[in-house]
């Protein structure tokens, strides 16, 4: 482990305690039953407390607007932060991670205020519906659904609905795969248009899961300092779907799935990520099926390390090198 990745561990646990205690908060707060479980109450205001010192800083817009897309029969929460002002850019369409039950447009900001700048494109942050409040395929249709929906009505956000990337991390990750499958195979499922798919231009997944249930990684790194654990993973699978069949889905097992034809695809993996091996799977059968495949490992990092910019050279250097290799394509 690197010694930035031990600092960074180190300001973790100092802050703890105060996360923790803003999650007790939360559901001490509730007056009236949500429907969320009191855990995810507490899970969720404590991922947002843990990651607001790591969002402080970082690249200022030219403008942010916040707004909503009607997708999969929701309106769903958007940002769009603007690099610059000119009158229409690119787009790249940012999923967050969070094992599916945590995590929002503010947990993951400096992330897309980073790719907006370096790539010169406005990132379309997007905050899906969470698990155990909706299960497989409810994210990923809403996903799907607002790059469908950019594709044809772009120019009302300033955005070049031609050319469109999609990235995300860890189940974001996992959510940009299976939204350019979803797209190419079966837009009926969610009312798309068959040409969306040829929109999309490059896909970016930083560490991901994609369909892997076993491997060398899993059984060797992870555990409480990460939320990786054994029983981490597991218990994000059993809120994240209403049956094991699902799991079975081209859509979540892209390794399982036809990988023909797909557009240019960075992936980034974590040396010490119980999810570096399916990064480096991924990549492997992606170049099989005659891909645009860009692969980065950084060797000395965890789980989620691109949220660390404010310590972490690997951050900014994976996130440069991916903001990048999506304006490349974006021309």
């Amino acid at each position: 482990m690197s010694a930035q990745m031990k600092a960074v561990l180190a300001i973790q646990a100092t802050r703890a305690d105060a996360c923790h205690q803003v999650g007790e908060d939360a559901v001490r707060a509730i007056t009236k039953p949500s429907g969320t479980p009191a855990r995810f109450i507490a899970s969720r205001a404590e991922y947002r407390a843990e990651r607001s010192y790591w969002n402080e800083g970082g690249p200022t817009m030219d403008r942010t607007v916040d707004g909503t897309i009607s997708a999969a029969g929701v309106d769903v929460p958007v940002r769009i932060h603007y690099p610059t002002a000119e009158a229409v850019l690119p787009g790249i369409v940012f999923l967050h991670g969070g094992g599916f039950t945590v995590g929002d447009l503010d947990t993951h900001d400096r992330i897309m205020r980073v790719l907006a700048e370096t790539s010169g494109a406005a990132v379309v942050g997007v905050d899906y519906s969470l698990s155990p409040e909706v299960k497989f395929p409810q994210a990923l249709h809403e996903s799907a659904g607002v790059i469908d929906h950019l594709v044809d009505n772009g120019k009302d956000f300033g955005i070049d609905g031609s050319r469109l990337a999609v990235a995300g991390d860890s189940a974001g990750g996992m959510l940009t795969i299976g939204s350019a499958l979803l797209l190419r195979d079966a837009p009926e499922d969610i009312g798309a248009s068959p040409e969306s798919f040829t929109a999309v231009k490059a896909l970016m997944s930083f560490y991901g899961g994609h369909g892997l249930t076993d491997s060398a990684s899993r059984r060797n790194f992870g555990g409480s300092w990460d939320g990786m654990g054994t029983y981490d993973l597991d218990s994000i699978m059993s809120e994240y779907f209403a049956s094991t069949k699902d799991t079975e889905s081209p859509f979540y097992n892209h390794l399982g799935a036809d990988l023909d034809g797909l557009p240019p695809v960075f992936v980034a993996a974590a040396g010490l990520d119980p999810l570096r091996d399916d990064g480096r799977a991924l990549a492997m059968r992606l170049r099989r099926a005659g891909n645009d495949v860009d692969y980065e490992e950084y060797p000395k990092v965890l789980h989620s390390f691109l949220h660390f910019g404010r310590i972490l050279d690997d951050t900014e250097d994976v996130l440069t090198k991916a903001a990048r290799f999506a304006a490349d394509r974006l021309t």
